[in-house]
Protein backbone atom coordinates (compact mmCIF):
# COMPACT_ATOMS: atom_id res chain seq x y z
CA UNK A 1 0.00 0.00 0.00
CA UNK A 2 1.57 3.39 -0.89
CA UNK A 3 -0.66 5.88 0.53
CA UNK A 4 0.78 7.89 3.96
CA UNK A 5 -0.03 6.97 7.21
CA UNK A 6 -2.25 9.18 8.08
CA UNK A 7 -1.27 9.89 11.65
CA UNK A 8 -5.07 11.52 12.24
CA UNK A 9 -7.55 9.13 10.45
CA UNK A 10 -9.63 12.12 9.16
CA UNK A 11 -6.27 13.26 7.40
CA UNK A 12 -6.66 10.59 4.80
CA UNK A 13 -10.16 12.98 3.26
CA UNK A 14 -7.71 16.16 3.06
CA UNK A 15 -5.11 14.35 1.49
CA UNK A 16 -7.47 13.02 -1.03
CA UNK A 17 -9.30 16.25 -1.08
CA UNK A 18 -5.78 17.86 -2.61
CA UNK A 19 -5.01 15.66 -4.62
CA UNK A 20 -8.64 14.73 -6.35
CA UNK A 21 -10.78 17.17 -4.93
CA UNK A 22 -13.58 16.31 -7.72
CA UNK A 23 -13.32 12.31 -7.38
CA UNK A 24 -16.59 11.42 -5.61
CA UNK A 25 -16.33 9.82 -1.92
CA UNK A 26 -20.27 9.60 -0.64
CA UNK A 27 -23.41 8.73 -3.10
CA UNK A 28 -26.47 8.82 -0.81
CA UNK A 29 -29.31 8.77 -3.44
CA UNK A 30 -29.56 11.32 -5.59
CA UNK A 31 -26.85 13.37 -3.70
CA UNK A 32 -22.89 12.87 -4.39
CA UNK A 33 -20.13 14.64 -2.37
CA UNK A 34 -16.52 14.69 -3.83
CA UNK A 35 -13.68 14.83 -1.62
CA UNK A 36 -13.01 18.45 -1.64
CA UNK A 37 -16.38 19.08 -0.53
CA UNK A 38 -16.78 16.11 2.04
CA UNK A 39 -12.88 17.59 3.60
CA UNK A 40 -14.96 21.16 3.86
CA UNK A 41 -18.11 19.17 5.47
CA UNK A 42 -15.94 17.68 8.19
CA UNK A 43 -14.03 21.43 8.75
CA UNK A 44 -17.31 22.72 9.35
CA UNK A 45 -18.76 19.71 11.76
CA UNK A 46 -15.58 19.76 13.64
CA UNK A 47 -16.16 23.93 14.67
CA UNK A 48 -19.86 23.12 14.87
CA UNK A 49 -19.39 19.83 17.58
CA UNK A 50 -16.80 22.21 19.22
CA UNK A 51 -18.80 25.31 19.89
CA UNK A 52 -21.48 23.12 21.35
CA UNK A 53 -19.04 21.75 23.96
CA UNK A 54 -17.52 18.82 22.77
CA UNK A 55 -13.87 18.37 23.15
CA UNK A 56 -10.89 16.21 22.44
CA UNK A 57 -10.98 12.68 24.10
CA UNK A 58 -14.93 13.13 25.21
CA UNK A 59 -16.57 10.25 23.90
CA UNK A 60 -19.82 10.95 21.53
CA UNK A 61 -22.12 8.55 21.20
CA UNK A 62 -22.86 8.03 17.23
CA UNK A 63 -26.40 6.59 17.00
CA UNK A 64 -27.43 7.94 13.13
CA UNK A 65 -28.80 6.65 10.20
CA UNK A 66 -26.57 5.76 7.20
CA UNK A 67 -25.89 8.83 5.79
CA UNK A 68 -23.25 11.54 4.83
CA UNK A 69 -23.91 13.25 7.76
CA UNK A 70 -23.01 10.15 10.01
CA UNK A 71 -20.39 9.82 8.09
CA UNK A 72 -19.08 13.34 8.24
CA UNK A 73 -19.56 13.56 12.00
CA UNK A 74 -17.61 10.79 12.69
CA UNK A 75 -14.93 11.88 10.98
CA UNK A 76 -15.19 15.70 12.34
CA UNK A 77 -15.08 13.58 16.24
CA UNK A 78 -11.77 11.97 15.01
CA UNK A 79 -10.51 15.38 13.48
CA UNK A 80 -10.56 16.73 16.87
CA UNK A 81 -9.88 14.14 18.87
CA UNK A 82 -12.96 13.16 20.45
CA UNK A 83 -13.86 9.37 20.41
CA UNK A 84 -16.79 8.58 18.15
CA UNK A 85 -18.74 5.43 19.64
CA UNK A 86 -20.89 4.13 16.90
CA UNK A 87 -23.83 2.96 17.52
CA UNK A 88 -26.98 1.23 16.04
CA UNK A 89 -29.27 3.79 14.10
CA UNK A 90 -32.24 1.65 15.57
CA UNK A 91 -30.80 1.73 19.30
CA UNK A 92 -33.86 2.56 21.97
CA UNK A 93 -33.65 4.65 25.01
CA UNK A 94 -33.07 2.05 27.33
CA UNK A 95 -30.05 0.35 25.67
CA UNK A 96 -28.36 3.89 25.01
CA UNK A 97 -29.12 5.14 28.65
CA UNK A 98 -26.88 2.18 29.63
CA UNK A 99 -24.36 2.70 26.89
CA UNK A 100 -24.17 6.06 27.65
CA UNK A 101 -23.63 5.37 31.38
CA UNK A 102 -20.98 2.33 31.10
CA UNK A 103 -18.94 4.70 28.41
CA UNK A 104 -19.23 7.65 30.26
CA UNK A 105 -20.32 9.30 26.96
CA UNK A 106 -19.94 12.92 27.37
CA UNK A 107 -22.59 13.54 24.59
CA UNK A 108 -24.36 11.70 21.71
CA UNK A 109 -25.64 12.43 18.18
CA UNK A 110 -29.25 11.45 17.22
CA UNK A 111 -31.52 11.89 14.71
CA UNK A 112 -35.74 13.64 15.24
CA UNK A 113 -37.55 10.69 16.42
CA UNK A 114 -34.49 8.79 18.13
CA UNK A 115 -34.09 7.88 21.50
CA UNK A 116 -34.01 10.06 24.26
CA UNK A 117 -30.59 10.65 25.63
CA UNK A 118 -29.24 10.99 29.17
CA UNK A 119 -26.13 12.55 27.41
CA UNK A 120 -25.02 15.69 29.02
CA UNK A 121 -24.84 17.08 25.50
CA UNK A 122 -27.54 15.88 23.69
CA UNK A 123 -27.36 16.74 19.97
CA UNK A 124 -29.96 16.42 17.64
CA UNK A 125 -28.95 16.34 13.88
CA UNK A 126 -32.22 17.87 12.17
CA UNK A 127 -32.92 17.66 8.54
CA UNK A 128 -30.93 20.66 6.84
CA UNK A 129 -28.37 20.28 9.17
CA UNK A 130 -25.29 20.36 6.16
CA UNK A 131 -27.46 24.41 5.45
CA UNK A 132 -26.82 25.71 8.99
CA UNK A 133 -22.78 25.05 8.97
CA UNK A 134 -22.50 27.26 5.29
CA UNK A 135 -20.90 30.18 6.81
CA UNK A 136 -18.47 28.43 9.44
CA UNK A 137 -15.04 28.82 8.72
CA UNK A 138 -11.50 27.10 10.12
CA UNK A 139 -10.47 23.99 11.17
CA UNK A 140 -9.82 22.48 14.77
CA UNK A 141 -7.62 19.68 13.68
CA UNK A 142 -6.54 17.73 17.31
CA UNK A 143 -2.65 19.25 17.61
CA UNK A 144 -1.57 17.03 20.51
CA UNK A 145 0.37 13.69 20.35
CA UNK A 146 -1.57 11.86 18.04
CA UNK A 147 -0.38 8.80 20.00
CA UNK A 148 -3.03 10.14 22.87
CA UNK A 149 -5.73 9.79 19.90
CA UNK A 150 -7.78 6.93 21.02
CA UNK A 151 -11.01 4.90 19.40
CA UNK A 152 -13.29 2.66 21.34
CA UNK A 153 -15.10 -0.08 19.23
CA UNK A 154 -17.98 -1.61 20.97
CA UNK A 155 -18.44 -5.96 20.81
CA UNK A 156 -21.49 -7.56 19.09
CA UNK A 157 -22.96 -8.01 22.76
CA UNK A 158 -24.61 -11.34 20.71
CA UNK A 159 -23.54 -13.01 24.41
CA UNK A 160 -23.93 -10.20 26.69
CA UNK A 161 -23.01 -6.37 27.45
CA UNK A 162 -21.20 -5.08 24.73
CA UNK A 163 -17.28 -4.84 25.44
CA UNK A 164 -15.50 -1.48 24.43
CA UNK A 165 -12.10 -2.21 23.20
CA UNK A 166 -9.95 0.83 23.10
CA UNK A 167 -6.88 1.25 19.79
CA UNK A 168 -5.19 4.33 18.39
CA UNK A 169 -5.70 6.20 15.02
CA UNK A 170 -2.10 3.93 14.72
CA UNK A 171 -3.76 0.60 15.49
CA UNK A 172 -6.31 1.55 12.78
CA UNK A 173 -3.93 2.61 10.02
CA UNK A 174 -2.08 -1.16 10.59
CA UNK A 175 -5.47 -2.51 10.24
CA UNK A 176 -5.92 -0.77 7.41
CA UNK A 177 -2.89 -1.85 5.67
CA UNK A 178 -3.11 -5.87 6.59
CA UNK A 179 -6.39 -5.47 5.26
CA UNK A 180 -5.33 -3.72 1.49
CA UNK A 181 -1.87 -5.78 1.78
CA UNK A 182 -4.45 -9.31 2.10
CA UNK A 183 -7.29 -8.56 0.23
CA UNK A 184 -6.17 -8.68 -3.86
CA UNK A 185 -9.62 -7.14 -4.53
CA UNK A 186 -9.04 -3.62 -3.76
CA UNK A 187 -6.98 -2.40 -6.12
CA UNK A 188 -6.55 1.37 -7.23
CA UNK A 189 -9.58 2.18 -4.95
CA UNK A 190 -11.91 2.70 -7.57
CA UNK A 191 -14.61 0.45 -7.10
CA UNK A 192 -17.96 2.02 -5.31
CA UNK A 193 -18.01 0.57 -1.75
CA UNK A 194 -21.87 -0.39 -0.88
CA UNK A 195 -23.12 0.06 2.69
CA UNK A 196 -25.88 -1.09 3.68
CA UNK A 197 -25.84 -0.82 7.19
CA UNK A 198 -24.08 2.33 9.04
CA UNK A 199 -21.09 2.07 10.40
CA UNK A 200 -21.91 0.56 13.64
CA UNK A 201 -20.35 -2.55 13.55
CA UNK A 202 -16.47 -3.10 13.55
CA UNK A 203 -16.96 -4.85 9.94
CA UNK A 204 -18.51 -1.77 8.24
CA UNK A 205 -16.48 0.67 10.37
CA UNK A 206 -13.33 -1.00 9.27
CA UNK A 207 -13.97 -0.87 5.12
CA UNK A 208 -15.27 2.41 5.37
CA UNK A 209 -12.13 3.56 6.80
CA UNK A 210 -9.99 1.26 4.00
CA UNK A 211 -12.06 3.32 1.33
CA UNK A 212 -10.91 6.46 2.76
CA UNK A 213 -7.80 6.10 2.59
CA UNK A 214 -8.02 4.67 -1.10
CA UNK A 215 -9.59 7.49 -1.84
CA UNK A 216 -12.59 5.65 -3.01
CA UNK A 217 -16.32 5.98 -3.39
CA UNK A 218 -18.83 4.65 -0.67
CA UNK A 219 -22.40 4.19 -1.48
CA UNK A 220 -24.87 5.14 1.40
CA UNK A 221 -27.85 2.82 0.86
CA UNK A 222 -31.09 2.85 3.66
CA UNK A 223 -32.80 0.62 5.05
CA UNK A 224 -34.83 -1.52 3.07
CA UNK A 225 -38.23 -2.72 4.19
CA UNK A 226 -37.96 -5.79 1.29
CA UNK A 227 -34.76 -7.96 0.64
CA UNK A 228 -35.63 -7.38 -2.92
CA UNK A 229 -35.07 -3.68 -2.70
CA UNK A 230 -31.79 -4.03 -1.33
CA UNK A 231 -30.78 -6.69 -3.93
CA UNK A 232 -32.25 -4.51 -7.26
CA UNK A 233 -29.68 -1.56 -5.78
CA UNK A 234 -26.75 -4.11 -5.28
CA UNK A 235 -27.38 -5.54 -9.01
CA UNK A 236 -27.53 -1.72 -10.37
CA UNK A 237 -23.94 -1.21 -9.22
CA UNK A 238 -20.94 -2.68 -11.51
CA UNK A 239 -17.61 -3.29 -10.31
CA UNK A 240 -18.82 -2.72 -6.67
CA UNK A 241 -17.76 -4.46 -3.35
CA UNK A 242 -20.09 -5.58 -0.89
CA UNK A 243 -19.58 -6.38 2.54
CA UNK A 244 -22.42 -8.18 4.55
CA UNK A 245 -23.05 -10.49 7.30
CA UNK A 246 -23.83 -14.50 6.70
CA UNK A 247 -27.38 -13.71 6.71
CA UNK A 248 -28.08 -11.77 4.68
CA UNK A 249 -25.98 -13.83 1.80
CA UNK A 250 -28.33 -16.42 2.62
CA UNK A 251 -31.41 -14.59 2.06
CA UNK A 252 -30.05 -12.96 -0.83
CA UNK A 253 -29.72 -16.64 -2.36
CA UNK A 254 -33.29 -16.52 -2.51
CA UNK A 255 -33.06 -14.10 -5.05
CA UNK A 256 -30.67 -16.03 -7.30
CA UNK A 257 -32.23 -17.14 -11.09
CA UNK A 258 -32.26 -20.44 -11.72
CA UNK A 259 -29.23 -20.52 -14.27
CA UNK A 260 -26.46 -17.83 -13.96
CA UNK A 261 -25.09 -15.28 -11.08
CA UNK A 262 -27.22 -12.62 -9.06
CA UNK A 263 -24.40 -9.92 -8.90
CA UNK A 264 -22.50 -11.22 -12.48
CA UNK A 265 -20.34 -7.47 -12.33
CA UNK A 266 -19.47 -7.28 -8.39
CA UNK A 267 -15.89 -7.04 -7.31
CA UNK A 268 -16.51 -8.57 -4.15
CA UNK A 269 -18.33 -10.07 -1.69
CA UNK A 270 -17.27 -9.77 1.70
CA UNK A 271 -19.16 -11.76 4.02
CA UNK A 272 -17.90 -11.23 7.53
CA UNK A 273 -19.01 -10.77 11.40
CA UNK A 274 -20.17 -14.50 12.12
CA UNK A 275 -18.98 -17.81 10.57
CA UNK A 276 -20.76 -18.95 7.34
CA UNK A 277 -21.06 -22.98 6.50
CA UNK A 278 -19.13 -24.01 3.77
CA UNK A 279 -22.21 -25.18 1.62
CA UNK A 280 -23.31 -21.03 1.99
CA UNK A 281 -19.78 -20.48 1.14
CA UNK A 282 -19.90 -22.64 -2.37
CA UNK A 283 -23.73 -21.47 -2.68
CA UNK A 284 -22.76 -17.88 -2.93
CA UNK A 285 -19.97 -18.21 -4.91
CA UNK A 286 -22.28 -20.27 -7.54
CA UNK A 287 -25.65 -18.69 -8.04
CA UNK A 288 -24.41 -15.18 -6.31
CA UNK A 289 -20.90 -14.19 -7.12
CA UNK A 290 -17.51 -16.43 -7.57
CA UNK A 291 -15.69 -13.14 -6.51
CA UNK A 292 -17.13 -13.66 -2.41
CA UNK A 293 -14.05 -13.72 0.02
CA UNK A 294 -14.82 -14.09 3.71
CA UNK A 295 -12.70 -11.66 6.20
CA UNK A 296 -12.45 -13.20 9.96
CA UNK A 297 -11.20 -10.63 12.71
CA UNK A 298 -12.62 -8.18 15.31
CA UNK A 299 -12.38 -5.23 17.27
CA UNK A 300 -9.60 -5.74 19.37
CA UNK A 301 -7.47 -7.06 16.08
CA UNK A 302 -9.26 -6.03 13.34
CA UNK A 303 -8.85 -8.15 10.06
CA UNK A 304 -6.93 -11.35 10.59
CA UNK A 305 -7.80 -13.67 7.86
CA UNK A 306 -9.20 -13.35 4.41
CA UNK A 307 -9.92 -16.14 2.05
CA UNK A 308 -10.94 -15.82 -1.63
CA UNK A 309 -12.03 -17.43 -4.48
CA UNK A 310 -8.78 -19.88 -5.44
CA UNK A 311 -8.88 -20.95 -2.00
CA UNK A 312 -12.76 -21.70 -1.12
CA UNK A 313 -13.24 -24.84 -2.80
CA UNK A 314 -10.00 -26.98 -0.82
CA UNK A 315 -10.12 -25.20 2.38
CA UNK A 316 -14.15 -25.08 2.84
CA UNK A 317 -13.32 -24.79 6.99
CA UNK A 318 -11.11 -22.60 7.21
CA UNK A 319 -11.19 -18.63 7.10
CA UNK A 320 -7.74 -18.32 5.32
CA UNK A 321 -4.11 -18.20 6.80
CA UNK A 322 -3.56 -15.42 9.14
CA UNK A 323 -2.45 -11.96 7.35
CA UNK A 324 1.42 -11.66 7.18
CA UNK A 325 2.22 -8.42 8.94
CA UNK A 326 5.50 -7.33 10.60
CA UNK A 327 5.10 -7.79 14.38
CA UNK A 328 1.85 -10.09 13.93
CA UNK A 329 1.61 -13.24 15.95
CA UNK A 330 -0.99 -15.85 15.84
CA UNK A 331 -1.11 -19.08 17.76
CA UNK A 332 -2.86 -21.30 19.10
CA UNK A 333 -2.50 -22.42 22.99
CA UNK A 334 -3.00 -24.69 25.30
CA UNK A 335 -4.98 -23.82 28.46
CA UNK A 336 -1.59 -23.40 30.28
CA UNK A 337 -0.99 -20.72 28.16
CA UNK A 338 1.84 -23.18 26.28
CA UNK A 339 1.77 -22.62 22.25
CA UNK A 340 0.60 -26.14 20.63
CA UNK A 341 1.73 -27.63 17.13
CA UNK A 342 0.01 -27.19 13.72
CA UNK A 343 -3.20 -29.27 13.86
CA UNK A 344 -3.87 -28.98 17.56
CA UNK A 345 -6.82 -27.39 18.94
CA UNK A 346 -6.53 -24.46 21.54
CA UNK A 347 -7.47 -20.70 22.09
CA UNK A 348 -6.85 -18.49 19.52
CA UNK A 349 -4.67 -15.53 20.08
CA UNK A 350 -2.57 -12.85 18.57
CA UNK A 351 -0.17 -9.86 19.66
CA UNK A 352 1.23 -7.13 17.43
CA UNK A 353 0.59 -3.54 15.92
CA UNK A 354 -2.81 -3.99 15.48
CA UNK A 355 -4.26 -5.45 18.54
CA UNK A 356 -5.77 -3.09 21.09
CA UNK A 357 -4.64 -1.26 23.96
CA UNK A 358 -7.34 -3.17 26.03
CA UNK A 359 -11.02 -2.82 27.21
CA UNK A 360 -12.10 0.28 28.17
CA UNK A 361 -13.77 -1.15 31.50
CA UNK A 362 -11.09 -3.09 33.13
CA UNK A 363 -13.60 -5.32 34.75
CA UNK A 364 -14.79 -6.96 31.46
CA UNK A 365 -10.90 -8.62 31.18
CA UNK A 366 -12.75 -10.96 33.55
CA UNK A 367 -16.19 -11.42 31.56
CA UNK A 368 -16.11 -14.14 29.59
CA UNK A 369 -13.21 -15.68 27.69
CA UNK A 370 -12.03 -12.89 25.82
CA UNK A 371 -9.42 -11.06 27.43
CA UNK A 372 -5.77 -9.61 27.38
CA UNK A 373 -3.14 -11.28 28.77
CA UNK A 374 0.54 -11.43 29.32
CA UNK A 375 0.55 -9.08 25.54
CA UNK A 376 -1.48 -11.52 23.87
CA UNK A 377 -4.98 -10.99 22.91
CA UNK A 378 -7.89 -13.96 23.23
CA UNK A 379 -10.49 -13.32 21.08
CA UNK A 380 -12.63 -16.02 22.69
CA UNK A 381 -12.65 -18.61 20.04
CA UNK A 382 -11.45 -22.48 20.05
CA UNK A 383 -9.55 -22.92 17.04
CA UNK A 384 -6.52 -24.60 15.10
CA UNK A 385 -3.71 -24.00 12.64
CA UNK A 386 -3.36 -27.17 10.21
CA UNK A 387 -0.02 -27.91 8.36
CA UNK A 388 -0.46 -25.53 5.58
CA UNK A 389 -1.04 -22.56 7.71
CA UNK A 390 -4.75 -22.24 7.63
CA UNK A 391 -6.98 -20.98 10.58
CA UNK A 392 -9.75 -23.57 11.51
CA UNK A 393 -12.50 -21.65 14.03
CA UNK A 394 -14.12 -24.33 16.14
CA UNK A 395 -16.49 -22.45 18.06
CA UNK A 396 -16.55 -19.50 20.80
CA UNK A 397 -16.21 -20.03 24.16
CA UNK A 398 -18.78 -18.47 25.19
CA UNK A 399 -21.51 -19.97 22.90
CA UNK A 400 -20.19 -24.16 24.19
CA UNK A 401 -22.15 -25.99 25.47
CA UNK A 402 -21.83 -28.44 28.49
CA UNK A 403 -24.09 -31.44 28.02
CA UNK A 404 -23.43 -34.93 28.96
CA UNK A 405 -20.02 -34.85 30.48
CA UNK A 406 -19.22 -33.16 27.80
CA UNK A 407 -17.94 -29.68 25.67
CA UNK A 408 -19.73 -29.46 22.77
CA UNK A 409 -19.16 -26.47 20.20
CA UNK A 410 -22.68 -25.38 18.55
CA UNK A 411 -21.29 -24.03 15.55
CA UNK A 412 -21.07 -27.68 13.80
CA UNK A 413 -24.57 -28.41 14.48
CA UNK A 414 -25.87 -24.80 12.87
CA UNK A 415 -24.33 -25.23 9.87
CA UNK A 416 -25.51 -29.43 8.89
CA UNK A 417 -29.09 -27.83 10.23
CA UNK A 418 -28.87 -25.12 8.24
CA UNK A 419 -27.93 -27.44 4.99
CA UNK A 420 -31.42 -28.46 4.86
CA UNK A 421 -33.20 -26.92 2.22
CA UNK A 422 -36.26 -25.71 4.42
CA UNK A 423 -34.28 -24.09 6.89
CA UNK A 424 -33.71 -20.24 6.35
CA UNK A 425 -31.82 -19.72 9.35
CA UNK A 426 -30.66 -21.48 12.61
CA UNK A 427 -28.73 -20.82 16.00
CA UNK A 428 -28.01 -23.47 18.26
CA UNK A 429 -27.98 -22.96 22.05
CA UNK A 430 -27.51 -24.21 25.34
CA UNK A 431 -30.17 -23.96 27.80
CA UNK A 432 -30.77 -24.92 31.52
CA UNK A 433 -31.42 -28.56 31.61
CA UNK A 434 -31.67 -31.48 34.84
CA UNK A 435 -28.87 -32.47 36.83
CA UNK A 436 -26.65 -29.35 36.28
CA UNK A 437 -26.19 -30.10 32.17
CA UNK A 438 -27.69 -28.35 29.81
CA UNK A 439 -29.76 -29.19 26.69
CA UNK A 440 -28.80 -27.93 23.17
CA UNK A 441 -32.06 -26.16 21.48
CA UNK A 442 -32.03 -25.56 18.18
CA UNK A 443 -33.90 -22.54 17.13
CA UNK A 444 -34.98 -22.46 13.11
CA UNK A 445 -36.80 -19.88 11.29
CA UNK A 446 -38.11 -22.27 8.44
CA UNK A 447 -38.88 -22.01 4.96
CA UNK A 448 -42.79 -22.13 3.85
CA UNK A 449 -44.09 -25.74 3.46
CA UNK A 450 -41.37 -27.25 6.40
CA UNK A 451 -42.15 -30.14 8.33
CA UNK A 452 -40.57 -30.59 11.23
CA UNK A 453 -40.16 -34.35 10.77
CA UNK A 454 -38.09 -34.05 8.00
CA UNK A 455 -35.79 -31.38 9.89
CA UNK A 456 -35.89 -34.30 12.63
CA UNK A 457 -34.61 -36.67 10.05
CA UNK A 458 -32.28 -34.60 8.77
CA UNK A 459 -30.73 -34.26 11.96
CA UNK A 460 -30.90 -38.05 13.09
CA UNK A 461 -28.87 -38.61 9.88
CA UNK A 462 -26.60 -35.77 9.95
CA UNK A 463 -25.40 -35.37 13.49
CA UNK A 464 -24.05 -38.15 16.09
CA UNK A 465 -26.98 -38.49 19.51
CA UNK A 466 -24.62 -36.56 21.26
CA UNK A 467 -24.94 -33.02 19.25
CA UNK A 468 -28.36 -33.93 18.54
CA UNK A 469 -30.60 -31.01 19.55
CA UNK A 470 -32.98 -32.23 21.98
CA UNK A 471 -35.59 -29.09 20.87
CA UNK A 472 -36.20 -27.66 17.76
CA UNK A 473 -37.99 -24.02 18.59
CA UNK A 474 -39.26 -22.34 15.36
CA UNK A 475 -39.52 -18.89 15.00
CA UNK A 476 -41.13 -16.28 12.34
CA UNK A 477 -37.54 -14.11 12.78
CA UNK A 478 -34.30 -14.56 14.56
CA UNK A 479 -33.26 -11.86 17.20
CA UNK A 480 -30.55 -9.92 16.51
CA UNK A 481 -28.29 -7.23 18.46
CA UNK A 482 -28.04 -3.94 17.09
CA UNK A 483 -25.04 -5.12 15.27
CA UNK A 484 -26.96 -7.10 13.49
CA UNK A 485 -25.96 -10.84 14.84
CA UNK A 486 -28.14 -12.91 15.87
CA UNK A 487 -28.70 -12.41 19.53
CA UNK A 488 -27.76 -15.66 21.69
CA UNK A 489 -28.24 -14.20 24.92
CA UNK A 490 -31.87 -13.29 24.16
CA UNK A 491 -32.21 -17.36 22.73
CA UNK A 492 -31.05 -18.40 25.45
CA UNK A 493 -33.50 -16.47 28.54
CA UNK A 494 -36.48 -16.16 26.15
CA UNK A 495 -39.44 -17.59 27.85
CA UNK A 496 -40.71 -20.87 25.46
CA UNK A 497 -43.82 -21.35 25.62
CA UNK A 498 -43.97 -24.42 22.94
CA UNK A 499 -41.00 -26.64 21.51
CA UNK A 500 -40.61 -29.37 19.49
CA UNK A 501 -38.10 -32.30 20.55
CA UNK A 502 -36.44 -34.32 18.36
Amino acid sequence: MDDPFFENLSDCVFHHAAQNPESPALHEGRKTLTYGALAVLVRQAAVWLSARGIKPHDRVGIALTNSIERVALALALLRIGAVGIELPSDINGASLGALIARFGMHASLTEPGGPASTAKIALTIQVGWRETLAKLTGDLRYGDDPAKLRLINLSSGSTGLPKGLVSTHAHRMVRCRITLGTAGFYGQGKSPLLLAAPASTNLVWGVLINHLVLGGPIVLLPTFRHMIDLVREVASWDDAILPIPPGIARQMLGYAPADGLLFPHMRALISAGQAIAGADKLAVTQRLTPNMYEFYGSGGVGMLTCIGPAELATQLKSVGRPAAYPGVEVEVAGADGVALPPGSTGQLRIRGPSTALGFFNPQDNARGPERFANGWYYPGEIASINEAGYLILEGRMAEAIQTGGKTIHPQEITDIIGQHPHVREVAVVGRPGTAGAEDIVAFIVARPGFQHRDIVSHCHKKLVASKRPKYIYYLDTMPKTGNGKTDLAALKNAPLKKIEPI
